[in-house]
């Protein structure tokens, strides 16, 4: 890919949401909201021969399909050709769309975007939208590792078909999907109605800075009630300011939330974090967090992209914010003691464990086997 650095990247959007929930309509819709922006479109089925190309209503849009196989397993080759040839006639559009097929993991269609330097000089993933049925979505849940997977990794959730569930299941609906993605910014529309300029205002790193102050820990339901998630007591004091675990009831998801006022060692960061994705990420959906490091002025970002965990430079710290870190794990059986060992093990000056492997070892997923001492 060549490097024109006088030009500044094109945003990215990847629009990602199970099968059926409406991502061609909200594409449409969206494109119609912008008349003048000329748009790039990458579409993504799975089958030898591709049909929602057809379905996009502006004649002016540029569209490439893919539907060799599913983008996030068989094409990332094809994408980057793809990405190439679109560089080469950059100066045709100013915004590109890639739409995915509904089984898509889009944390490995984000690859490119987030770890490969010529793709990031001239591309920049702005935003990962995910659009979710809200007549199907508890089915889809229990069912689909899938949809797990889509929506912890994406930075905004669309509740899509609203005006086809009752006030309280939504409310439900919106409930789980907080759980399950806490970093995400979460908007409601259907086919007529859709939240077009907010959906495309959210960005990044705006959910990622604004996400500290909005993670409370879950108060414990009285009595059973119909909610999707089964809520916990808010944990006891220890080093650790109180964390929430949400725990599906249907598939085993658990997302455990940590806050720490301490100081974190980067180093140690990377370290034990990357370990625990090597040899035990099968389990973990997402890992997210926003990092406090006394030797510097910027908060740190670390995040999983499938099993590799990547560490950018956010926003800078303001004079009146609280230096905090928050940490966020989205998987299935995690164990909230485990996970809370590992992240005190990465505070500057922590006392150091006997071994690296054992710290890994007690964040342990279930019934994952035991990494050798």
């Amino acid at each position: 890919m060549h490097n024109k650095s006088e030009n500044m990247p094109k945003d990215v959007t990847l629009l990602t949401g199970f099968l059926g929930a409406g991502k061609t309509t909200l594409l449409n819709a969206l494109m119609a909201a912008r008349p003048q922006t000329r748009f790039a479109l990458i579409e993504n089925e799975y089958g030898e021969e591709g049909i929602d190309g057809g379905l996009v209503m502006r004649p002016d849009v540029d569209v490439v399909e893919l539907s060799n196989g599913c983008l996030c397993c068989s094409l990332n080759n094809d994408l980057l050709d793809v990405l190439e040839a679109f560089y080469d006639r950059r100066d045709q559009f100013d915004e590109l769309i890639i739409e995915t097929t509904g089984i898509a993991d889009p944390a490995n269609v984000a690859v490119p975007f987030l770890m490969v330097p010529m793709v990031q000089r001239e591309f920049t993933l702005k935003r990962v939208i995910c659009l979710v049925d809200a007549e199907l979505v508890e089915d889809q849940l229990r069912d689909t590792e899938e949809a797990i997977g889509q929506i912890s990794f994406s930075d905004v959730i669309l509740i899509n078909k609203t005006d086809r569930v009752s006030p309280e299941y939504l409310a439900t609906v919106q409930e789980t999907l907080r759980g399950l993605n806490p970093f995400a910014q979460v908007f409601l529309g259907h086919k007529d109605s859709y939240p077009i300029d907010e959906l495309m205002r959210a960005v990044r790193e705006t959910a990622d800075a604004g996400a500290i102050t909005k993670l409370r820990p879950v108060q414990p339901s009285a009595t059973p009630g119909p909610s999707l998630l089964q809520a916990v007591p808010k944990a006891n004091s220890l080093g650790v300011m109180p964390h929430r675990h949400h725990h599906h009831k249907h598939s085993d998801i658990v997302s455990l939330s940590f806050r720490f006022s301490e100081s974190f060692d980067m180093t140690q960061v990377y370290h034990r974090l990357t370990t625990l994705l090597l040899f035990q990420g099968q389990g973990i959906y997402r890992v997210k967090g926003i990092i406090y490091d006394e030797t510097r002025a910027e908060r740190w970002i670390v995040q999983s992209v499938g099993r590799t965990l990547t560490i950018t430079e956010g926003a800078a710290w303001q004079p009146d914010e609280e230096r905090v870190s928050r940490v966020v794990f989205i998987g299935k059986l995690l164990k909230p003691a485990g996970f809370e060992k590992l992240l005190k093990q990465c505070i500057r000056n922590a006392k150091p464990e006997p071994s690296a492997w054992n710290i890994t070892n007690s964040a342990a997923l279930q019934p994952t086997p035991k990494l050798p001492s």
